[in-house]
């Protein structure tokens, strides 16, 4: 994906009057992969050892970033088998590294932060509230990724849904940011550093509510340059593949077989059964 394309908005926004005026670390996340993990990441994510020595500057930034976009992919199939997401650094390896699985936004963020910092990035976790039609949603019901090195601060996000962001911002005196995607997604981030454990209560609740849009039906979609692809499933209906690439669209029903190759062909998702939408 071109991220310097991606035409995002980025300000400050100040939410609340318990922000302070400048990125507040309220705990600073320290935690890197071991040798064996990283490896283990560069292979998943199709990316070669050099990297782990390649200068630490926005270049390698958007190479890791643009890497784990268009091989690891957003998906809720295990919210549909009853499988609450899990926000563990043990979890999330054992899912998306060992079993080349995909994830949601506490999954896909947490696992490029720790890969980050591994590779010298100072790289922190921030909440977000995703933006309704009737205002911001629950706070934390997102997260981001504050990155800083050369004295730089960015702000990635990988894990929403298909819209990536990899973008230079000022932190010098904002109390969050307001980001907007083309596609008329958006939301407003914090302005405190979180270790990934703060996300639990939250991850549980996508997992379980029938109020969370994870539960109202599945999808894994991936993107890889320009070309976005989307497997979903409604409540009673069948499975659809749509591929957009640009302005372009094109979509197909598909049966269930159909579905189940599509998703190890298309998403390296390879599971015993093909998942239904669940009654929560």
């Amino acid at each position: 994906m071109d991220f310097i394309g991606v035409e995002a908005v980025l300000r400050s926004t100040p939410q609340t009057l318990s922000l302070a005026p400048q990125m507040r670390h309220m705990r600073r996340d320290a935690d890197v992969m071991s040798s064996a993990e990283m490896h283990s990441y560069l292979r998943r994510v199709a990316l070669p050892d050099d990297s782990l020595t390649s200068p630490v500057d926005a270049s390698l930034l958007r190479r890791i970033a643009d890497a784990q976009l268009s091989r690891i992919p957003f998906e809720n199939l295990d919210i549909h088998r009853k499988r609450p997401v899990e926000v563990s650094v043990a979890a999330i390896e054992e899912k998306l590294l060992r079993r080349e699985r995909g994830g949601i936004c506490y999954e896909l963020n947490g696992l490029l932060a720790r890969a980050l910092r591994t590779v010298g990035f100072d790289a922190q976790l921030v909440g977000a509230a995703v933006v309704t039609p009737n205002g911001p949603g629950l706070p934390l019901g997102h997260v981001a990724i504050v990155v800083g090195f050369a004295g730089e601060t960015w702000l990635v996000d990988v894990g929403f849904g298909g819209d990536a962001i990899v973008h230079q911002v000022d932190a010098g005196a904002v109390a969050g940011w307001d980001v907007r995607f083309p596609s008329g997604a958006s939301y407003l981030t914090d302005a405190t550093t979180r270790p990934l454990a703060d996300f639990a209560a939250m991850a549980w609740w996508h997992s379980t509510s029938p109020l969370a849009r994870f539960t109202s039906g599945i999808v894994c979609s991936l993107t890889e340059g320009s070309v976005r692809k989307t497997l979903s499933c409604r409540p009673d209906e069948q499975y659809q593949l749509a591929v957009t690439d640009g302005a372009l669209r094109s979509a197909r029903d598909l049966d269930g077989d159909e579905a189940l190759a599509v998703l190890a062909a298309e998403f390296g998702i390879r599971l015993p059964e093909l998942p239904r939408p669940a009654r929560f």
